[in-house]
């Protein structure tokens, strides 16, 4: 059997598109993304409700956004665990103080991380922190800025009552939460 040498054979501003090089086996690449499980306190569990193009309604969902802002700055760091996995906590940092207004975190952990891969690659990391200060002012930038992200704090039987009722609708981090928060 031939060696798996992957070549890009199409690049746009977040995707590309990978073939085997010993035979027509395609995959789509994307840079990997990053959610906060970010709690205050009181064990609660802060959300993001926010408008999402793709499902033409609002969403409940974990905060956070992507480790890079294009597929070559990836691309670079792809195969560079340490330089990556420090991207994904840089990441989490800025959309922890962009989208949710937090200061000051402690007792970070990266409790899971998500791999989709077969025909798509695109890993999401799950990132815990505490909460110790909140500024309750949102710097949003972009596209965020018309998605109206709000910003709430529920418990665990809540959040497991917004998942049973169809509320969350990013699988992977339905699942990550669930197993979560028990």
């Amino acid at each position: 059997m031939s060696e798996n040498i992957w070549e890009i054979v199409y690049k746009g501003k977040l995707v590309a598109v990978e073939r085997l090089s010993w035979k027509w086996y395609e995959r789509a690449v994307r840079p990997p993304g990053v959610r906060l499980i970010l709690k205050n306190d009181e064990g609660k569990i802060l959300l993001t409700r926010e408008h999402r193009m793709e499902l033409g309604d609002f969403d409940y969902r974990l905060p956070g956004g992507k480790v890079f802002d294009d597929l070559e700055s990836y691309l670079e760091l792809r195969w560079n665990d340490e330089r990556l996995q420090k991207s994904v906590i840089e990441a989490a940092e800025a959309e922890a103080k962009e989208e949710c207004w937090i200061d000051e975190l402690s007792n970070l952990e990266i409790v899971h991380i998500s791999k989709a891969w077969a025909t798509v690659e695109w890993t999401l990391y799950y990132v815990t922190w505490e909460i110790v200060t909140q500024s309750w002012e949102q710097a949003l930038h972009g596209d965020e800025l018309t998605h109206g992200i709000e910003v709430w704090f529920y418990t665990p039987t809540e959040i497991q009552s917004m998942i049973r009722e169809g509320k969350m609708n990013e699988e992977r981090s339905v699942a990550v939460l669930s197993r979560y928060i028990g």
